[in-house]
């Protein structure tokens, strides 16, 4: 084994004065942490890149100690903030994924300087860092209010960083007079790459993206020194995790271990400091927290180490938890870099920074002893829990592959290496189902699946997608047979439930939801409120109903009481029903709720309150362009008040916006209601002429 180098000699001038005397300075500076997501350190000019300009950030590292060789311990978002803020490894910090993971009771920096006389804030900028993993504990003040922002394709779950910093600006700017520690999160070099001009011309793809971030990074740290701020500040610049850019055939991050993925830029700046430094020892970020709290002579919580580790330990188990594959661990050590998997690499980092020899097969003696090493820092992984499916939702929206694999039990699981051509494909598959292009998407889905049976959340989104096709049974037979590979998937339960009640089963739709329910999804209340619904049984709908509000989404649970409470004829309650439900998204800063709108024109034009009924529909559909129900309440009061060109108008524009087999059948719904035999003739012959196979049309022929 090689030993790791030396310590900085700040950081032990420190700590030796921490023994002597474990009181705070009378003078307790601001403590900063910004954090860039997914910047690789060698693509910055500080670590000798040449492809971009980073001024503000150049600036910042010529006053600070610069750290050549800091690594990450997860190729992933939370688990890495979540060490960041606790001192310690995924496996202490409970969090070994983006999802179906919470932080476990642990102290976190946050918690430590709140209780050290410390105002705490933080901003985040993607949905990835939402409050509800527990990453925020400890913050007086959390923003993370990405929905607020969002469209209703998911593209907007995450924030401009000049959002985010302009959010950092105001809170510190209230806060300045006292101690302050302040989390700001950037996001743009995360995928997809889309900076801004000038950016975008001047440079590649991720390369804009952080130019696009020194120059936010810039402006706060102008706004420190307007402040007379900066100078008094510890300030720590760092980020997450690196990004593969295809160096070893991942183009983003989660699936392998190799130095790309896991190096990272760290510098820190302490109060006065006139000019930078360089050290070139082996750091993670687990050791953040013992620096930030050392230099301000506060006491480090039990279990976080005061002093570096002999090896950077680092784990990815995205791919077991996704795809069926195998997990993987890495321990680096001097220059030397292992990665435990079924095919073992051993990497120089000095002589081979681009890891293109594996000396696994020649220095047997190194990997025998890092192979020791690593073994008891190998901890085995919970399996997440149930994730519901907006969050998953949310985060394949982001890149990341949203749903799981059944567990494995017994036997060798596939090398990743081996499935790098599979992974692309699925990163090609979800890209074009997040963009709309439905067949393309299913078509990449069915071939993945021939291949990979195992992988529940592809055959939850080839549901989906033969969903959007109007192939209503082919999506139901998708999801289930996705949950005959893994029965315990409260997920694709749901997928079959809901597609189920849509399609006119409510006997399946209530068959899957108890299954879900069973599995631990409080949501199913709201699916079997809406069978129970479909059937007329008014009271148990609404015993349901009520159900979800203890468990479930408040919202959610609140519009579907308010459905109950509209067919049993009491309108007034159900629009207090909407009314709380409203309350609710807006004290907790939630997104819009699709169907709120709609429902709450539907309960104002049967009171008669016609105009307050056409501004709420009109704002449904503005929310959501493709869902056709407002379309139908807002054409039959537009008929009804004798409007009948703007009736017409409007049942253009939804088959111009949605032409989905849906849509169709929701026009021949209306036409029929507002007894339009000939309207509904029509559009049922022009629904089936691109939809001919969809069963809701031919019923409505008939």
């Amino acid at each position: 084994m090689v030993p790791r180098a030396r310590w900085s000699l700040r950081l032990a001038i420190v700590l030796a004065a921490i023994g002597c005397n474990r009181h705070a300075p009378e003078v307790k500076p601001p403590v900063i942490v910004i954090s860039v997501d997914t910047l690789r350190s060698d693509h910055l000019p500080a670590y000798g890149y040449h492809g971009v300009e980073t001024p503000a950030i150049d600036a910042l590292a010529g006053e600070a100690v610069v750290y050549d060789h800091a690594f990450s311990h997860c190729p992933l978002t939370l688990p890495s903030y979540a060490t960041l803020f606790t001192g310690l490894l995924p496996a202490g910090t409970g969090i070994r994924d983006n999802l179906g993971f919470r932080l476990g009771p642990r102290p976190t920096l946050a918690q430590t300087l709140r209780q050290n006389g410390y105002a705490t804030g933080a901003a985040v900028s993607a949905y990835v860092l939402r409050a509800e993993s527990g990453i925020n504990r400890g913050f007086d003040f959390y923003d993370d209010r990405i929905a607020e922002h969002a469209d209703q394709a998911l593209g907007g779950i995450q924030r401009s960083g000049a959002e985010t910093e302009a959010i950092a600006e105001k809170w510190i700017g209230a806060h300045s007079g006292r101690p302050f520690f302040f989390f700001l999160h950037l996001y743009e070099p995360h995928a997809p790459y889309d900076a801004p001009e000038p950016y975008r011309s001047r440079y590649k793809p991720y390369d804009a993206e952080i130019a696009s971030a020194d120059a936010i990074v810039g402006r706060f740290l102008n706004f420190l020194k307007a402040g007379k701020l900066y100078d008094r500040a510890l300030i720590v610049f760092l980020s997450d995790h690196g990004e593969g850019l295809g160096d070893h055939g991942e183009d983003e991050h989660g699936i392998f271990l190799y130095r790309e993925a896991l190096q990272v830029p760290l510098m820190v700046k302490r109060p006065g400091a006139a000019g930078g430094s360089r050290d070139a020892t082996n750091v993670g970020l687990s050791d953040v927290m013992a620096m930030i709290l050392s230099d301000l002579h506060i006491a480090l919580p039990a279990g976080v180490s005061a002093g570096p580790p002999q090896q950077i330990y680092s784990e990815t188990f995205y791919p077991r938890f996704h795809f069926g594959w195998s997990d993987l661990h890495a321990l680096i050590s001097g220059t030397k870099h292992y990665i435990e998997a079924p095919r073992a690499e051993l990497y120089d980092l000095g002589a081979d920074p681009a890891e293109r020899r594996n000396l696994a097969g020649e220095d047997r003696r190194t990997l025998f002893a890092m192979k020791q090493a690593i073994a008891p820092l190998v901890t085995a992984a919970a399996e997440p829990q149930a994730v519901p499916p907006e969050e998953a939702a949310k985060l394949a929206a982001l890149g990341y592959i949203s749903g799981g694999a059944p567990a494995q039990r017994g036997g060798a699981l596939p090398d990743p290496k081996d499935k790098v051509e599979t992974f692309r494909d699925l990163r090609k598959a979800f890209s074009w189902f997040r963009a709309g292009k439905n067949a393309e998407a299913l078509h990449a889905f069915r071939q993945i699946l021939r291949e990979n049976p195992g992988m529940t959340d592809v055959w939850d989104v080839t549901a989906k997608a033969e969903w959007r096709l109007g192939h209503s049974e082919a999506a139901i037979t998708a999801a289930k047979q996705g949950l005959a590979g893994n029965p315990r998937s409260a997920t694709l339960a749901m997928t079959v439930a809901g597609f189920a009640l849509q399609a006119g089963h409510p006997d399946e739709a209530r068959k899957h939801a108890e299954l879900a329910l069973a599995l631990g999804e409080p949501r199913a209340h709201e699916i079997l409120a809406g069978v129970f619904l479909a059937r007329g049984d008014l009271a148990h709908a609404e015993s349901e109903a009520r159900l979800a509000l203890d468990d479930g989404d408040p919202a959610a649970a609140r519009v579907i009481l308010a459905r109950v409470l509209k067919e049993e004829k009491r309108y007034e309650e159900a629009l207090a029903a909407l009314d709380e439900a409203q309350r609710w998204i807006e004290v907790n800063r939630k997104p819009p709720f699709a169907g709120l709108a709609y429902l709450r024109g539907d309960l104002l034009a049967r009171l008669g309150r016609s105009e307050e009924a056409e501004r709420s529909l009109k704002a449904e559909i503005a929310l959501a362009p493709a869902d056709p129900r407002a379309y139908q309440s807002l054409i039959v009061l537009l008929v009804s008040e004798g409007r009948g060109d703007e009736a017409t108008r409007l049942v253009y524009q939804l088959i111009g916006t949605a032409p989905t087999a849906e849509s169709y059948a929701a026009i021949v719904d209306t036409m029929k209601t507002l007894g339009d035999g000939n309207g509904a003739r029509f559009w049922v012959r022009r629904g089936l002429q691109q939809y001919p196979h969809d069963a809701r049309l031919r019923r409505l022929a008939l």
